[in-house]
């Protein structure tokens, strides 16, 4: 299996970030983190992350999906181009294309939302205008559209990811594992 990318930007959620690559790993999914603006990222309560690379060196065609953590970087996320590009590719090829909290406003803005059913943090539904139904849900899995709520739905935004990678009866055993 190709890795799953993870962006990260200046302001990511930490629990939004580490929660979904511990599961992914866990699973045996490989995992790369990329920087958006660096590869020393700054999360949103001062936890500093190094990135295994930096995003302008991505290839989509390297990956099998794209997650975006969430918290302050979202309006950060949405803003870049280079992030909606890889977003647009990853959906594209009918890959995995997953973001928690606020950050489906980058989904929304690479267009990648119309017609799906999705979750978001609360506050957020209003910039979430193409999307067919928001729902109030810790993760929801619509193909492969993962969105997650917020910081303390980051396990089950996890789970929902391995769930979507074909990995549910693994997710079930791993729930187990991990006492959830």
């Amino acid at each position: 299996m190709k890795p799953v990318l993870v962006l990260m930007a200046p302001g990511f959620e930490e629990i939004e970030l580490v929660a979904p690559i511990d599961i992914l790993r866990r699973l045996e999914i490989p995992v790369v983190t990329a920087g958006v603006k660096g590869r020393s990222v700054e999360g949103a309560h001062g936890v500093t992350v190094q990135a295994e690379m930096l995003m302008v060196d991505v290839n989509a065609d390297d990956y099998c999906g794209i997650v975006l953590p969430g918290g302050p970087a979202s309006w950060l996320l949405r803003d870049t181009p280079g992030v909606l590009s890889l977003v647009r590719a990853m959906h594209q090829a009918e890959k995995l294309v997953a973001a928690i909290c606020a950050a489906p406003i980058a989904l929304e803005a690479a267009g990648v939302l119309a017609g799906r059913r999705v979750t978001c943090y609360p506050g957020v539904e209003g910039d979430l205008k193409s999307a067919a139904e928001v729902v109030a849900e810790p993760a929801v899995v619509d193909g492969l559209l993962v969105t997650g709520r917020g910081p303390g739905a980051a396990l089950e935004f996890g789970f929902a990811l391995g769930v979507a990678l074909g990995k549910a009866g693994q997710v079930a055993a791993l729930r187990g594992a991990m006492c959830v």
